[in-house]
């Protein structure tokens, strides 16, 4: 009977990790989201880990394997996470395949940036042909993703469908109070110039009122050259513009060897959850606030 007893109470003792939700996000930013929304209901994991360049990531064996596990699957969505695709397929879980229950596409309700009007060929770099993907650089595009991950939880777990919506609602008012906080620190600085190393920070300038003034990069994925290198140098001299900004995942000796020669500063964001020390989604946007204000009171 004891040996029942404690056999029951060991079967009892998993169930809930029995019952939560299996949610495959292809990145660190996503997946925190996700569990925010998720609570305890939810059992997550980020395909794509922190220190990976978000263009470059490596499909693995058991990307897929997780993915024919997942309920949910939640993607930054226009052409960032397209190497997904094919773990997609590897998978065969039809319940997370686009148009389904399980599958969630975060960039449905954003105003996306820098789309292009033109058509786009091999030699304008790494173009994003449905516009600028980073748009969780914004804190206010990080509520409509995670709307969409709301409605994904409430398609495949009806259940618990009002405790979703609960944290929900929590999430989005502590976003509201951080991002008040996030705009009283950059309000000083609007209109100030900045470098950037890659077209990844448009939506993250835009809603702190930051002007790009140029890229490290001549076109996007494209190393620049030292007669372009002098370009910019000379054009942040003239404008006095002293901050670089690139990600945590970048080389650092180009926009080094730029500081050198202008005294600005470099300034290393950690563009994902887990980076530099990140633990969520506020503190990621609040160390990248906090570096780049700090950096341009100095400047």
């Amino acid at each position: 009977m004891r040996y029942i007893l404690i056999t029951l109470y060991a079967m009892l003792a998993t169930l809930p990790a029995m019952a939560q939700v299996r949610v495959v996000a292809t990145f660190t930013d996503l997946a925190d989201i996700t569990r925010q929304i998720g609570g305890n209901r939810v059992q997550v994991t980020a395909l794509a880990r922190p220190q990976d360049d978000f263009h470059l990531v490596t499909p693995r064996p058991s990307m897929a394997l997780e993915l024919s596990r997942a309920k949910l699957f939640v993607r930054v969505g226009m052409d960032l996470d397209l190497w997904a695709d094919d773990l997609l397929s590897a998978a065969r879980n039809s319940y997370i395949l686009r148009g389904s229950p399980g599958y969630v596409d975060c960039s449905v309700r954003v105003k996306k940036l820098e789309v292009p009007t033109t058509r786009v060929d091999p030699s304008m770099g790494d173009i994003h042909i449905y516009g600028n993907p980073h748009y969780l650089f914004d804190p206010a595009n990080a509520k409509l993703a995670a709307q969409e991950i709301l409605e994904g939880l409430k398609r495949v777990d009806s259940a618990h469908a009002a405790e979703y919506e609960q944290r929900y609602r929590a999430f989005v008012q502590r976003l509201d109070e951080y991002l008040k906080r996030w705009q009283e620190i950059m309000a000083p600085y609007r209109g100030k110039p900045v470098v950037v190393y890659h077209k990844s920070l448009p939506y993250f300038l835009q809603r702190f009122g930051l002007q790009e003034l140029a890229t490290v990069e001549p076109k996007p994925g494209i190393p620049p050259s030292p007669g372009y290198l002098r370009e910019v140098i000379a054009r942040m001299k003239s404008a006095n513009c002293r901050v670089i900004l690139l990600e945590h995942f970048r080389p650092r000796r180009f926009a080094d060897a730029i500081a050198r020669e202008t005294g600005a500063k470099v300034v290393v964001l950690p563009a994902a959850v887990g980076a530099e020390g990140t633990t969520d989604y506020f503190s990621m946007i609040d160390a990248m606030v906090r570096r780049v204000a700090s950096a341009l009171s100095g400047s």
